[in-house]
């Protein structure tokens, strides 16, 4: 991928995550995370345990990488920030 292209999935990847999380928390209530508060329910966040698989699914598909048990840490998810750093590190892995 050319350094523009990266850019831009880069920038998409945020934009496309909000857009999900803004959905989710339409459904409970809860005010859109910013990009440092915590996504997960345990931290007060609004992705609970029926809303983690769907998210899992979710970023396998939209972003073309596989989410691995091994990577089923509460750090890659534990903010918006936290989850697109993985998925971009998951990308480079894929994609180097």
């Amino acid at each position: 991928m050319i350094r523009a292209e990266t850019r831009e999935w880069l920038m998409n990847v945020q934009e496309v995550l909000t857009d999900y999380i803004r959905e989710i928390v339409a459904k409970t209530g809860q005010p859109l995370p910013t990009l440092d508060q915590p996504l997960l329910d345990s931290a007060g966040g609004a992705i609970d345990s029926m809303n983690m698989w769907p998210l899992i699914v979710f970023v396998e598909e939209r972003f073309g990488i596989k989410v691995e048990d091994t990577d089923l840490m509460q750090e890659n998810f534990r903010t918006l920030r936290a989850l697109i750093k993985f998925i971009e590190s998951k990308h480079s892995e894929l994609h180097s």
